[in-house]
């Protein structure tokens, strides 16, 4: 799995579960104290969310984190979850260390 296909199943799952609670954009937004703008990328697939962006948005939907990430892959969503915030940490942590290396010695 990608990061691409990572953050196109949030951009679904999110939009799914905005309109599930029947709210707007900048309902959601307001509600998870982040700008219509960056709510828009996020339902686009175009910008990542740091995790406690994702654990806003999951309370403001009234959700699971798991639920942001859920999949009709077979498996469980526990398992599909885990191994999906695994990649996704495991990608900020290589990223972190390459800015450490370059920018720190």
């Amino acid at each position: 799995m990608t990061g691409a296909d990572i953050r196109n199943m949030l951009a679904k799952r999110l939009k799914i579960l905005r309109r599930e609670k029947g709210f707007s954009q900048a309902q959601l937004a307001e509600k998870a104290d982040i700008s219509v703008p960056f709510l828009s990328s996020i339902e686009r697939g175009t910008k990542w969310p740091y995790p406690e962006t994702l654990a806003k948005l999951a309370d403001a939907l009234d959700a699971d984190i798991g639920a942001l990430f859920s999949s009709n892959t077979g498996r469980g969503d526990t398992d599909c979850t885990a191994d999906i915030l695994r990649a996704v940490f495991e990608s900020q942590q290589k990223a972190m260390d390459e800015v450490c290396r370059r920018f720190l010695g």
